[in-house]
């Protein structure tokens, strides 16, 4: 029986083969490259290597099976479209002739030795290797799904094996009327699209025989919806309906009983709740599970069985000479055949970078595509990349039920996958897109969602009109000619935060660093009053609080952070008590408040703080507390006060250099700094921190300034899908794109990278979001990286400061050719009168990248 097992065993994305029964001949190979698995992801990396690799043997492929199927036209054999001898071909005629071939399979990787053994007893050397085994069927999970399968007369069948889908046909072409079931089970699986598929042929074929109106057809899927892309999901809910299709989601087939011909259920959140359905008709698709030479390989796979690599790069993320390719991966990608092609064009570079001792730079977005036969001549083409990013390829809306798709599935792919795949010619449709629909590869998001009125679309959706919002809207209001751009930004002022300091210090009045927000956005573009409350970014969608709803084709995400009041018992109310002696620099509303408490400050205790997580520029803290200290010693009652720098983390500023500088210069002014101590509560009889090891602390004061905890806004707290573990936004460090949705980026505050948040990071990220973002639009790579430059001028009395300027790893990167920790006149002028000129003039307008070509030309050794 196992045996049996063994021969319809599917292994690959695109065909199925039988395991090899040549006579073992146990040898030893060495080659460059060994690939595992002879499927349309091995024969494909194949071809590529060996034209790459001129040498004789320097490419091995191991594959046991002497035919090869094209499986995604398993699903016409099932509806008897095509027959199934038209999707095999000989495995040698498919493989490259430059490749060696051993017809044997695999029964252990070692990874540290570089060797694999095989079934016949073999043993393989390899200097690098790429996995491309596939999945196979387990149909243990399912009891009596095996017998009912072998059982010509059960009506049982299955699309998914050679054994198995002509007898699919011949159940749809014998089916009398009844009860007709078509499942979906609870694993991953390959070709998400075919188990429904073959229910919309199945249904179209019962109506030209006359037996539709006597069967029931029913569609049961574990998924919480009919597909994963919700745009195509709604599109095919839609099918159902009109084809009288039950659809039931989060159901389980969990038994079959061929002998009375029935089948048990059961939902996906009860395992207990089961129902048992009398069937005439059963399609099933069996579990699926990578091979046991990588399910047993503890090295090898993650904690699900499969191939454990970078999504993006196909790198192991153990082994730097292993890469994986196709459905054996644990990459989140929809497992279709139309992935393959882009993963072997991101493979091939990135493996040719690493046989030349280089990182990896391609990276694969997840693109996948599934021709979604909705009867015998119509289909609908989704496509989409990670997070169910919706990516399609045509300039129409392709979620509308097409003859000219139904062709391409049926004559154009097949060809393709033949002539041009196999040989390692065809890396995806993004050449054919970049022609037919150069200007709208993102606009296919802009469709009206379940039949709601859409409010807005846009081809930019900028959410946030603070500094980077602003900067971002001027930079794309000049590249795109018909200025199609929405800023959401519920409030009407903008601030010019960094000048809360001097604010606070008397030195600028509050309306000094505030102006009106329209005038400063740029003409022709849309701002609409309001806040977001939801993202829905797998179909390019803000949800606002007033209601609204705006598709987009790009969003950027610049909502910045939020003091988050609550996380210190009593501090909103002390705030907000205009005797309580308790103030803050990091609001308008109560900047204002702290230079009163510092000019009617007559000596006493003063405490300053600032906390473990969350703070948006550190520097502004100590400014407030080092002017605080002049003002009083200026003003003849510093002798009367005692100045305290409560500090949750572990050094006075993140960046060793300017730490030192500034840790002197408070010994040196007799400021007190505790280190590890966190504001957890403000009374008016003291403030409590919590100390290293939990005990808590209460220090009386007469005078406390707060460094409130920042969190972001509720909109992105809200939206799991956006967010890392920390709640920022989830993008690249580098790139400042989204993780898993490639039309979505941010700058500022809220993203979750490790630079300091300060209003001087907003030039270089907005450089680089503005390249990396047009070549989305594009379709091309991104190439613009952010160092993770910040700047902070630190004042340190009321004529002089110093500048910290430094980049990722608290790296410290300094502009002028001299020693920037010594404090200067020049640092107090520019921080008060040449940096607001700039962010006025040019930094929200797009016209300043940061000081990084000032630098190469004053400082080019970074001295």
């Amino acid at each position: 029986m196992n045996i049996i097992r063994k021969i319809t065993a599917v292994t690959s994305s695109n065909f199925c083969r039988s395991f090899s029964v040549s006579a073992a001949n146990s040898a030893t190979h060495s080659c460059k490259l060994l690939v595992i698995g002879g499927g349309s992801g091995g024969c494909t990396v194949a071809a590529k290597f060996a034209r790459r690799l001129k040498a004789k043997d320097s490419v091995i492929v191991l594959e046991p099976s002497k035919d090869h199927y094209y499986q995604p036209l398993f699903t016409l054999v099932g509806a008897g479209a095509v027959s199934l001898e038209s999707t095999r071909r000989d495995a040698r005629a498919v493989l490259p002739t430059r490749a060696k071939w051993i017809q044997d399979s695999a029964c252990k990787i070692d990874p540290e030795a570089n060797c694999v053994h095989t079934n016949d007893g073999h043993v393989i050397n390899y200097e690098y290797v790429v996995i491309a085994t596939g999945l196979v069927m387990d149909y243990n999970q399912v009891p009596g799904m095996w017998e009912a399968l072998e059982d010509k007369n059960s009506g049982v069948s299955s699309i998914y094996t050679t054994a198995h889908c002509e007898k699919t046909w011949s159940d749809i072409r014998d089916f009398k009327g009844g009860e007709a079931l078509f499942t979906f089970p609870k694993c991953t699986i390959k070709c998400p699209g075919a188990p429904q598929k073959i229910a919309y042929l199945a249904d179209s074929y019962f109506t030209k025989s006359n037996v539709r109106s006597k069967t029931h057809i029913t569609y049961t899927t574990c998924t919480p919806a009919i597909f994963g892309v919700k745009k195509y999901s709604d599109a095919l809910e839609k099918v159902a309906a009109r084809k009288n299709i039950d659809v039931h989601c989060k159901t389980v087939l969990k038994e079959i009983k061929h002998d009375t011909k029935e089948a048990v259920f059961h939902l996906c959140d009860d395992e207990d709740n089961t129902t048992t359905r009398p069937y005439d008709l059963l399609h099933v698709v069996p579990h699926m599970c990578t091979p046991s030479v990588i399910r047993c390989n503890e090295q090898l796979r993650d904690k699900d069985g499969y191939l454990d690599v970078d999504k993006f790069t196909l790198q192991h993320t153990k082994f730097p000479n292993v890469y994986g390719i196709g459905d054996c991966t644990n990459t989140p990608n929809s497992k279709t055949g139309a992935a393959v092609a882009k993963q072997c064009y991101v493979l091939e570079h990135n493996l040719l970078s690493t046989m030349k001792n280089d990182s990896p730079k391609e990276k694969y977005d997840g693109y996948g595509a599934c021709p979604l036969l909705t009867s015998y001549n119509t289909c609908i083409l989704a496509e989409f990349l990670y997070g169910g990013v919706v990516h399609e390829t045509f300039p129409f809306d392709q979620s509308k039920e097409s003859v000219l798709a139904f062709y391409m599935k049926k004559h154009l792919f097949p060809f393709i996958y033949w002539h041009v795949m196999l040989k390692g010619y065809y890396h995806g449709p993004e050449m054919v897109r970049k022609i037919v629909n150069p200007f709208g590869c993102m606009r296919h998001v802009a469709w009206r969602h379940g039949g709601i009125r859409t409010n807005y679309t846009c081809k930019l959706l900028v959410v946030g009109g603070g500094t980077g919002g602003c900067n971002i809207a001027w930079r794309f209001s000049r590249r795109l000619k018909e200025k199609d751009i929405i800023v959401l930004e519920p409030c009407d002022i903008h601030y010019y935060q960094p000048g809360f300091t001097l604010v606070g210090a008397g030195i600028r009045d509050i309306s000094q660093v505030q102006k009106p927000l329209p005038p400063l956005l740029p003409p022709g573009i849309t701002l609409l009053r309001d806040t977001a409350v939801e993202f829905d970014p797998c179909n390019s969608i803000a949800y606002t609080r007033g209601g609204e709803k705006i598709v987009y084709d790009c969003m950027v995400v610049a909502v910045g952070l939020q003091n988050d009041y609550d996380k210190v018992k009593g501090l909103k109310q002390a705030l907000t008590d205009p005797n309580s002696r308790v103030s803050t620099i990091y609001s308008p509303q109560y900047c204002t408040k702290t230079w009163n408490d510092i000019k009617q400050f007559k000596g006493g205790h003063a405490v300053f703080t600032f906390p473990g997580v969350g703070g948006k520029c550190p520097g502004a803290a100590l400014k407030i507390l080092y002017l605080a200290e002049d003002y009083w010693r200026k003003h003849k009652i510093r002798c009367q006060t005692s100045v305290t720098y409560n500090t949750a983390r572990p050094a006075t500023f993140g960046v060793a250099k300017y730490s030192r500088a500034l840790t002197m210069l408070a010994l040196n002014r007799n400021i007190v700094i505790n280190y590890c101590a966190d504001l957890v509560e403000v009374t008016p009889n003291g403030a409590l921190f919590a100390g290293p090891n939990g005990e808590l602390i209460s220090f009386p004061y007469n005078l406390l300034h707060v460094t409130p905890y920042m969190t972001t806004p509720e909109c992105l707290t809200c939206s799991s899908a956006l967010v890392n573990d920390e709640g920022f936004l989830n993008v690249d460090m580098y790139t400042l794109q989204h993780k898993h949705y490639c039309n979505i980026f941010g700058l500022g505050d809220c993203l979750g990278t490790p630079n300091s948040k300060t209003a001087a990071a907003i030039g270089p990220q907005s450089y680089v979001v503005e390249r990396n973002l047009v070549s989305v639009m594009n379709g091309k790579q991104l190439k613009s990286k952010y160092n993770g430059y910040g700047a902070c001028a630190l004042l340190t009395s009321y004529n002089r400061g110093l500048l910290a300027e430094y980049a990722y790893n608290n790296k410290a990167v300094e502009t002028f050719p001299f020693d920037q920790t010594q404090e200067r006149r020049m640092f107090y002028r520019a921080f008060t009168s040449v940096m607001p000129l700039i962010y006025w003039r040019y930094l929200i307008k797009g016209k300043f990248n940061g000081p990084g070509t000032i630098r190469r030309i004053i400082n080019p050794l970074n001295r």
